[in-house]
């Protein structure tokens, strides 16, 4: 499902910056622009599998792998800007204008899919809790006041 909305979304923004740059500021296009949307669409791909990879280790990783996933982002993403800017250097304000662009709106899709994420784990910690509890033989002892349970040994 995530990775379905990460799809569309890198679809309809990159479509919609495309047109803007194609339509009302053509000269301001530059060749590297569909490596912005495919640079942010992949890191969502690994952002995606690397939850559900330490989804399977244990769940005390989510909030550090939501950490290191974001540093990395941030570190890759300045390192491409410098790269950009020192190497390539053709339309150097529309490609960082762009990337920052792309940055924020994947920002804010990564960050809901933390969150919905982070809802689901506490949904179905929640829901095995109940589970446990209402279904455990140490929730509720059977037997009567004597302090022997309904098999007659002691407690």
């Amino acid at each position: 499902m995530f990775i379905k909305e990460l799809t569309v979304i890198g679809v309809i923004l990159t479509a919609v910056v495309a047109l803007v740059y194609h339509i009302f500021i053509p000269e301001r296009y530059f060749l590297w622009f569909p490596a912005i949307p495919i640079f942010f669409y992949l890191f969502g791909l690994f952002y995606i599998y690397m939850f559900a990879f330490n989804y399977s280790l244990g769940l005390d990783k989510i909030a550090m792998t939501y950490l290191v996933c974001k540093t990395l982002k941030f570190i890759l993403s300045i390192l491409i800007l410098l790269f950009y800017g020192f190497v390539i250097g053709h339309e150097v304000v529309a490609f960082f204008a762009t990337f920052i662009l792309f940055y924020f709106a994947f920002l804010i899709f990564e960050t809901r899919f933390f969150l919905r994420f982070e809802a689901k784990l506490k949904l179905r910690k929640q829901a095995n809790n109940e589970k446990t509890t209402v279904h455990s033989n140490a929730s509720a002892p059977v037997g009567d006041s004597s302090g022997r349970n309904a098999e007659g040994s002691e407690r």
